[in-house]
């Protein structure tokens, strides 16, 4: 997952910030493809601290990721607002 530590990334009208909400997609994303046969997923981390992109990266490389997934979340306060780009990070083998 993106963000992190010291980097909250976007943050809501609540308060409710982007590195809390991808950090839970990507443990659920984890768990669901860890339960389909013949995948494996790994975080680069688990819970709030900070790595930089070059970081992740990094982890994915020497891990010998063959896909690197990145999710965003944005904040509006536009209710609205129907789509999101969803930040985090997932290394499938």
């Amino acid at each position: 997952p993106g963000h992190g530590g010291k980097d909250p990334g976007a943050t809501g009208p609540h308060g409710l910030h982007e590195k809390t909400v991808v950090l839970a997609i990507s443990k659920k994303l984890y768990k669901m493809i860890n339960s389909r046969l013949g995948f494996k997923a790994y975080l680069t981390r688990n819970r709030d601290y900070y790595l930089t992109l070059r970081q992740r990266l990094a982890i994915a490389r020497r891990d010998k990721a063959d896909m690197f997934i990145a999710i965003h979340a944005d904040a509006f306060k536009n209710k609205s607002v129907t789509r999101i780009s969803a930040s985090s990070v997932l290394l499938i083998k």
